[in-house]
């Protein structure tokens, strides 16, 4: 909640919030052409929504899951990481192989031929 000697009025700080929203614009970039401080307008837009029960930055962005996932989701969430890491295990044996290859090749193409 915005102090009472705040130097910004309340109707300020909303319309610049609604203008953020509406345009999509970053909340750092219209700070910086307004000269305020990106985190006071950051704190402008994450209040505005928690104050009117819009989801946060992070949920609208797809970056955090807007509710929390079930355990069967977990499960098989779990089950497929399981399986992209041994994918990725079986790559790098692969990958090491060429290279124990590689290192040795030198060595054939330097002996002498009889």
């Amino acid at each position: 909640m915005p102090s009472n000697n705040s130097k910004y009025t309340a109707e300020m700080r909303e319309q610049t919030v609604r203008f953020i929203l509406d345009t999509k614009k970053s909340a750092s970039s219209v700070a910086e052409e307004m000269g305020i401080d990106k985190n006071t307008v950051c704190s402008w837009v994450r209040d505005y929504r928690r104050k009117n029960n819009m989801p946060s930055y992070a949920e609208a962005k797809g970056i955090k899951a807007k509710n929390p996932v079930s355990d069967r989701e977990l499960i098989q969430k779990n089950r497929e990481l399981e399986r992209e890491i041994k994918k990725r295990d079986k790559l790098l044996a692969e990958e090491k192989e060429k290279v124990e290859i590689l290192k040795k090749s030198p060595r054939v193409f330097t002996q002498p031929q009889e």
